[in-house]
Protein backbone atom coordinates (compact mmCIF):
# COMPACT_ATOMS: atom_id res chain seq x y z
CA UNK A 1 0.00 0.00 0.00
CA UNK A 2 1.68 3.21 -0.88
CA UNK A 3 0.62 6.58 0.26
CA UNK A 4 1.54 9.74 -1.92
CA UNK A 5 0.88 13.11 -1.81
CA UNK A 6 -0.98 14.44 -4.56
CA UNK A 7 0.65 17.23 -6.99
CA UNK A 8 -2.51 19.33 -6.28
CA UNK A 9 -2.51 19.01 -2.68
CA UNK A 10 1.17 20.02 -2.77
CA UNK A 11 0.59 22.72 -4.44
CA UNK A 12 -1.97 24.45 -2.36
CA UNK A 13 -0.24 23.60 0.99
CA UNK A 14 3.14 25.23 -0.85
CA UNK A 15 0.77 28.20 -1.57
CA UNK A 16 -0.49 28.30 1.86
CA UNK A 17 2.78 28.21 3.36
CA UNK A 18 4.27 31.12 1.20
CA UNK A 19 0.75 33.14 2.22
CA UNK A 20 1.41 32.29 5.70
CA UNK A 21 4.89 33.76 5.44
CA UNK A 22 4.03 36.84 4.04
CA UNK A 23 1.16 37.72 6.28
CA UNK A 24 2.19 37.42 9.24
CA UNK A 25 4.59 40.00 9.21
CA UNK A 26 1.68 42.35 8.22
CA UNK A 27 0.04 41.33 11.37
CA UNK A 28 2.54 41.94 13.27
CA UNK A 29 3.45 45.68 12.01
CA UNK A 30 -0.44 45.83 12.28
CA UNK A 31 -0.61 45.00 16.47
CA UNK A 32 2.47 47.53 16.88
CA UNK A 33 2.04 49.82 19.58
CA UNK A 34 0.19 53.16 18.74
CA UNK A 35 1.90 56.73 18.96
CA UNK A 36 2.34 58.51 22.08
CA UNK A 37 1.84 61.74 22.60
CA UNK A 38 5.28 64.06 22.15
CA UNK A 39 6.98 61.10 19.93
CA UNK A 40 8.47 62.35 16.71
CA UNK A 41 6.12 61.60 13.43
CA UNK A 42 7.23 61.96 9.99
CA UNK A 43 6.51 64.30 7.38
CA UNK A 44 4.31 61.78 5.40
CA UNK A 45 1.96 61.60 8.73
CA UNK A 46 1.70 64.81 9.04
CA UNK A 47 -2.38 65.66 9.99
CA UNK A 48 -2.74 61.67 10.79
CA UNK A 49 -5.22 61.28 13.49
CA UNK A 50 -5.19 57.93 15.84
CA UNK A 51 -6.14 57.04 19.58
CA UNK A 52 -3.41 56.71 21.85
CA UNK A 53 -3.25 54.17 24.99
CA UNK A 54 -4.80 56.43 27.03
CA UNK A 55 -7.68 56.50 24.99
CA UNK A 56 -6.78 60.64 23.47
CA UNK A 57 -6.93 61.42 19.88
CA UNK A 58 -3.53 62.57 18.83
CA UNK A 59 -2.70 64.13 15.33
CA UNK A 60 1.35 64.16 13.72
CA UNK A 61 1.38 68.02 13.42
CA UNK A 62 4.93 69.83 12.80
CA UNK A 63 6.79 66.39 13.08
CA UNK A 64 5.22 65.81 16.81
CA UNK A 65 2.19 63.92 18.01
CA UNK A 66 0.35 66.43 19.50
CA UNK A 67 -3.11 66.45 21.38
CA UNK A 68 -5.92 66.81 18.40
CA UNK A 69 -8.33 69.76 19.67
CA UNK A 70 -9.62 69.92 16.67
CA UNK A 71 -6.05 72.38 15.22
CA UNK A 72 -5.59 72.31 11.07
CA UNK A 73 -2.23 70.23 10.68
CA UNK A 74 1.21 72.27 10.22
CA UNK A 75 3.75 71.18 7.99
CA UNK A 76 6.31 73.98 8.08
CA UNK A 77 8.24 72.86 5.26
CA UNK A 78 5.33 72.12 2.75
CA UNK A 79 3.50 75.45 3.87
CA UNK A 80 6.62 77.47 3.50
CA UNK A 81 6.21 75.40 -0.39
CA UNK A 82 3.28 77.94 -1.41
Amino acid sequence: MSHSISPTFRVAATTLAVAIAIIAPVTAVASAAPPQLGQPCAGAEIGRKVVDDQGRTIMCNNYRWQLYTGQRPSHPWADDQR
